[in-house]
Order: C-alpha cells, then sequence, then structure tokens
C-alpha cells in the first residue's frame, strides 16, 4: 500500500487535517514512515456515524482512513489508497457463461441418471438444466448478488459476481461457487456482520424452498432397476451417487420423505444448502470469517484455527475436506480488522450472526458426497438334503444369505463353481480334473430358487452363473434379507465328496470414497461323502 511519506507538503497535510477535524477534534499530529496519526478525541455514541462520513470523504479524496484505540488514545490513522485496476465487467460476463456451460454439462448428467440413461442426449441438457443448473446458479447468484447490495447500501465499492466453472467430473456439480471483490476496506463491524451474513442468509432462504420443491417432485420420479448405473464419465457414476444430509436436510426431507431417486432440483437445493454452510465455517476471507470477526472481534483468530484444524480432522472420512482447509491456509486465516474496530454491535446484528452460525451447524455435511461402499457379505450357508431324487441320483440344497451392507439396494450376479473329490482304488480323495470332471458333471444340474420364486437352472457343467443380463436385486441393510437356495442334482454311482464354491459381483461400483466393493466367495462343503441312491 502507498504511504503518505514524511515529506509531504504542508499544504496536503493541512488538507487531510481539515477534512479529519469536520468530524473529530484533533490534538495532536504525527507523520510517521508509512501514513499520518492524529490524535483524536471520541464521543463513542457518534462515533460510528461521525467515522463512516469521514471514511467516505477520505475515500473520495484517494486516502484510507482507520481507528483504533490504543495506550488510551484514539489514533486515527490515514494512508494513500492503492492504486489498483479492478477486473472489467466482460471477465464477469465469461465467466459467468463458462459457469453456465460447466453446470448444464453436471445437470445432463444428472438428469440422465435421474431417467436411467446411460449416455447424454439433447432432451438431458434441456432438463438437466431446467431442473439443475438454472436452480443451482440462481442461488449462488441470490448469494453474491445479496452481498453486493448490501456493500452498495453500506458505500462499500465492491464488484458484480464472479461465478468459478469447473468442468465435471473434477467438480461434480459443474462449479466452485461465485465471489465479489471488495474493493475497499470495510469500515466498522456492523457493516462487517451485514456483508458476511448477508449472501448465505439470501442464499438460503432460496435454497430451502427448492429444495422442498425438489423433495416434492421426487415422489413422481421414476424407478430405476438396479442393474441401471446411469451415465459414466471419467469413471465417476452420476447415477451411483451418495449425498450425505445434513441436519437441516433432514428436516426438509421430513415434510416429503423420498425412498427413491432424487429430482435433480432436490440436489440442487441440497447444493446450495452446502455451499451457504461452507461459506459460513469461521474462517479467513470466508463469509463466516466475516461474521465471526464482527462478533467476537480478535478473539475470532482462534475460532478460524479451531475450524481449520476441525476440517483437518474432516478430511480423516473426507478427503475434501484437506483441500478446503489448505485453501484457507493459503487465503490466510487471520481476518483483518474493520477500518473502525472500536464500535460494536447491535443486539439485532448479534441475532443475525447467530442465524448463521445456526445455519452452519445444521447445514455442515461431515461426508457430502460417496459412492456406495460396496461392502456385502455372502452368510449363513446350510446344506439340507433335497426332495427325494431319482434312483442313483444325489440332490444337495445349499442356502444362504446375501447381505447388502450399504445403505441403498444394489444388483448382484452370481456364479457357482464345483470341486469333486472321489476315491481311488487305494481309498484315497483324488480330485477330478479335466475329461473326468466333464463327465462326472455331464448329467450335473444346478438350479437356483430367487426369493420371489423364480428359479434358474443349467444341466452338465461343473459351474453355473445367471444368464444374460439377469442379476439378484438385493435390498438395502436394515431392510428385508435376500436369502437365496441353490439346488444341485448330480447322478452318482461312486463315493465322492463336494465342495461348491457360490460367488457375488455387485453391479455399479463407483470411483468416489473408498469402495470395499469386488466379487465375494463362499465356498461351502464338503457336502458329502456322498453315496448313490
Amino acid at each position: 500500500m502507498q504511504v503518505v511519506p514524511p515529506g509531504t507538503s504542508s499544504g496536503e497535510l493541512e488538507k487531510i487535517r481539515s477534512i479529519v477535524t469536520r468530524s473529530f477534534p484533533v490534538y495532536e499530529t504525527r507523520v510517521t514512515p508509512r501514513s499520518v496519526l492524529f490524535l483524536v478525541q471520541v464521543d463513542r455514541t457518534t462515533l460510528e456515524g461521525r467515522f463512516d462520513e469521514l471514511r467516505q470523504e477520505l475515500w473520495a479524496q484517494n486516502y484510507i482512513g482507520q481507528i483504533r484505540f490504543q495506550d488510551g488514545e484514539y489514533l486515527l490513522e490515514v494512508l494513500r489508497r492503492p492504486t489498483s485496476r479492478p477486473w472489467q465487467g466482460l471477465t464477469n460476463i465469461i465467466l459467468l457463461a463458462v459457469t453456465l456451460v460447466s453446470t448444464f454439462f453436471a445437470g445432463a448428467f444428472l438428469w440422465a441418471a435421474y431417467v436411467g440413461g446411460s449416455g447424454l442426449t439433447l432432451g438431458d441438457f434441456l432438463y438437466g438444466g431446467v431442473f439443475f443448473a438454472v436452480p443451482l446458479m440462481a442461488i449462488l447468484g441470490f448469494h453474491e448478488l445479496a452481498h453486493y447490495l448490501v456493500a452498495r447500501r453500506r458505500k462499500v465499492e465492491a464488484s458484480l459476481p464472479f461465478f468459478i466453472p469447473m468442468p465435471p467430473p473434477f467438480v461434480i456439480f459443474g462449479t466452485f461457487g461465485a465471489f465479489i471483490s471488495l474493493r475497499e476496506p470495510i469500515p466498522d463491524r456492523k457493516t462487517l456482520m451485514e456483508i458476511g451474513a448477508s449472501g448465505p442468509l439470501a442464499g438460503f432462504a432460496l435454497a430451502v424452498p427448492l429444495t422442498l420443491l425438489g423433495l416434492f417432485l421426487s415422489h413422481s420420479s421414476p424407478a430405476l432397476p438396479l442393474n441401471n448405473c446411469g451415465p459414466v464419465f471419467l469413471g465417476v457414476p452420476y447415477g451411483d451417487l451418495v449425498i450425505g444430509s445434513s441436519l437441516i436436510y433432514q428436516g426438509l426431507s421430513l415434510f416429503f420423505p423420498v425412498t427413491v431417486n432424487l429430482n435433480p432440483l432436490a440436489i440442487a437445493g441440497w447444493v446450495g444448502l452446502l455451499v451457504t454452510a461452507m461459506n459460513l465455517l469461521p474462517a479467513g476471507q470466508l463469509d463466516g470469517g466475516h461474521v465471526f470477526r464482527a462478533l467476537l472481534g480478535t478473539r475470532s483468530f482462534y475460532v478460524s484455527l479451531a475450524a481449520v484444524g476441525l476440517l483437518l480432522v474432516a478430511g480423516l472420512f473426507y478427503p475434501g475436506w484437506w483441500i478446503f482447509a489448505l485453501l484457507i491456509l493459503f487465503l490466510g486465516v487471520r481476518h483483518p480488522p474493520p477500518l473502525n474496530d472500536i464500535s460494536g454491535l447491535k443486539p439485532s446484528r448479534q441475532l443475525v450472526g447467530l442465524l448463521a452460525a445456526g445455519i452452519l451447524v445444521t447445514g455442515f455435511v461431515l461426508v457430502p458426497l460417496s459412492t456406495p461402499s460396496g461392502s456385502f457379505t455372502l452368510e449363513n450357508a446350510q446344506v439340507l438334503p433335497g426332495l427325494p431324487p431319482p434312483a442313483n441320483n444325489t440332490t444337495v440344497r445349499i442356502s444362504f444369505d446375501l447381505v447388502n451392507q450399504d445403505l441403498v439396494g444394489h444388483g448382484f450376479t452370481l456364479g457357482t463353481n464345483l470341486t469333486v473329490f472321489v476315491e481311488d482304488s487305494s481309498n484315497n480323495l483324488v480330485q477330478l480334473r479335466g475329461s473326468a470332471l466333464a463327465n462326472y458333471t455331464r448329467n450335473l444340474t444346478w438350479s437356483l430358487e430367487l426369493t420371489n420364486g423364480t428359479t434358474y437352472g443349467k444341466t452338465g457343467t461343473a459351474a453355473f452363473s445367471l444368464p444374460g443380463a439377469t442379476y439378484l436385486s438385493v435390498p438395502a441393510t436394515g431392510e428385508a434379507g435376500a436369502r437365496f437356495a441353490l439346488v444341485l442334482t448330480v447322478f452318482d454311482p461312486q463315493p465322492s465328496m463336494l465342495f461348491v464354491g457360490i460367488t457375488a459381483n455387485e453391479l455399479c461400483q463407483g470411483v468416489l470414497g473408498l469402495s470395499s466393493g469386488g466379487p465375494r466367495t463362499l465356498v461351502v462343503g464338503p457336502v458329502g461323502p456322498v453315496t448313490p441312491s
């Protein structure tokens, strides 16, 4: 920042002094290497209004004034305004256009996943724009426009919003938010509170009804089969995303409970609620940094450090919080003081700050976005005799549970294989392989019975799998379980020992988060020795 040097002409010093004395009596003037200091007499009851008038007049004359209480005296410091070249309006327009494109792409992916498509069509872009991109941009726009209007109302120069495009899937929803640039220091704690809280409150006020409308529309969502994974872009399956529920989102969901896939409008509202809470984190130049600096003064620095520490801990559950914590550290944890840090907040402004803090607490999500873990087990196998078979045949019935440990239902493929041991002439068990195994299983019959009564079968092979696109539907954890029965009938002219391997694999495994997916195999046996009937 440029300063008023010691060699400044007496005429300029008198000009500055005359401006200051119109607001505050001056009893001493000091010229320092970086500024001019005036020791002034202050009436605290009129300090806020008088200083704001002085601040505006100094700004118009290319100066910045700051007042503080130090060593029992009021010091009013005047510095020269820094020269800057603010970005022009064309930059705002270009960023807005690019962000619209990136959010329309994200909306198209979400809409395709919503209706069960696997690729993108023109209709996906149209409906994805209407139900996701436009509502999300409206929430972000309301947020930043509120900052801008309050700043203008308080005579603080500010830019129009700068939107931040981020193409999916690097940021799933196509944008990293938006911001405005304040082009002069904030005058006092009241203005700091109003500018900081106005954006989150405006965005929250729009996000709530949009979320409710989206949840209402979700009641007519199409019921998609569990093998529908939706479009996959650079490894990210948009049809297999799980959003975390904040306290406020859970509260809104009570009005319209949803058990099917969410309408993209509900997702746009959810993103708006999350972005609002993230902006209210009490750190640095975030909106929450403004709010808590206005509420707590210099003590807000320790709250900011605590917030960064909590984000680092939260990163153990969701690594994205580590990136956010590093961004805060890069931008600075300590919030600069307003020009007038003496005047406090009235109770009405304190209530606004507490409301903003409440939105932070109820809107924060520890794990905002993930894909299902893919965790499941094959267990509780029981071997039972089957129905009496024809002569020289043996029937074995194996029942087992396929337990889905995710909070959402999944589709699974299933396959089996058979390992056979028979006694040789020395009464030793020998595993059958190759042509001997093929000959043994020539008359073998597999039969898989599903919970809905459907049966699939196959004959003459040591391995069996569900045909074509057939899959097993297994509900989410906590719902009714999925128990299946595998019936094995074999023409068995000699004593044998059987081992049956059952392998399940989950469909639509994603890449976000830590997935424990992959095939699971349950080996049942030995089934035998089995002797012919």
